[in-house]
């Protein structure tokens, strides 16, 4: 499942047609939470600038459907990208570059509240739609907030509600946090990650939670890549969205077998060859943790 170049996986974000970028309104919902600044505002300083998703790695982030479903809306943000599932009312996918410099920073969580994002037509998430007391269910970032410290900007967008499913608490505060501390550790450690994650819906009608109805998915997928040429690697994970507390190895998989579950295509813009040489691969003893 390649893509031949770039600039065809460019065209294709830019002429499908259920997919377009947005830009941020400057509403917020209940409770009291600081609106985030436009995304293609220009930054407060040359060096926030230079941390946008624009940033070098960005190409390998966009991913596109190969099962003929909607592309969804892609929404831009600091330090993320994600494409908006309107009918489910969850991301499709959500895909950031981690960089060393990027795993730490004094931006804490603390102080931050989840909020609805503008950006996207009503019906939307609101932060009351996931209350594990009514629901059972936690707001499970996609794109962490810890990955977010090194700005504000970013720290406040990763509170928004269309980079949140609902998620298994257990999973959420264990097995899935491993995983996010993990690309931490390999982000510190080789200096750059590339990460996609999102939801898997394998029934036709998930069960929905909120006054909202928000889609509950059935399991969760993550792809990291790493390094570049023939120093290129990369290893996909899949966890059900239920309580559990295994090995991080349990949960990994190719890159091609998240692809498979997904309908998803993703580093496509890597070269041919080296792209179906190592998405086929699972080799966990590259990823130490």
């Amino acid at each position: 499942m390649n893509i031949p170049s770039l600039l065809s996986l460019a065209l294709v974000v830019l002429t499908a047609g259920s997919c377009q970028t947005s830009t941020r309104k400057a509403a917020a919902s209940a409770p009291a939470a600081t609106p985030a600044p436009a995304v293609d505002a220009p930054q407060t300083a040359a060096s926030e600038a230079a941390d946008t998703l624009s940033a070098s790695g960005s190409q390998y982030l966009l991913c596109r459907r190969t099962d003929g479903g909607d592309e969804g809306l892609l929404l831009r943000r600091t330090a993320y990208v994600t494409a908006y599932d309107a009918q489910r009312l969850t991301p499709m996918w959500v895909g950031w570059t981690l960089t060393a410099a990027h795993t730490d920073g004094p931006h804490e969580r603390k102080g931050h509240k989840f909020y609805e994002d503008t950006d996207v037509p009503e019906p939307r998430a609101l932060y009351s739609d996931i209350r594990e007391s009514e629901c059972g269910y936690q707001r499970g970032h996609m794109c962490p907030a810890a990955d977010n410290k090194w700005s504000r900007q970013a720290q406040d967008e990763s509170f928004l509600m269309t980079n949140i499913c609902p998620q298994n608490g257990d999973l959420n505060g264990r097995d899935w946090k491993a995983l996010e501390d993990a690309c931490r550790t390999w982000a510190t450690r080789w200096g750059t990650v590339h990460i996609v994650c999102g939801p898997i819906y394998r029934r036709k009608r998930p069960h929905r939670v909120g006054a909202h109805r928000i889609a509950v998915p059935d399991a969760f997928f993550k792809v990291v890549l790493t390094g570049s040429g023939s120093d290129a690697r990369c290893i996909g994970f899949v966890y059900d969205n239920v309580a559990g507390h295994k090995p991080m190895a349990s949960y990994a998989c190719s890159v091609d077998d998240v692809e498979e579950r997904t309908g998803l295509d993703f580093f496509s813009a890597l070269p041919d060859d080296v792209e179906a040489a190592i998405e086929v691969r699972c080799d966990v003893d590259q990823w130490p943790v």
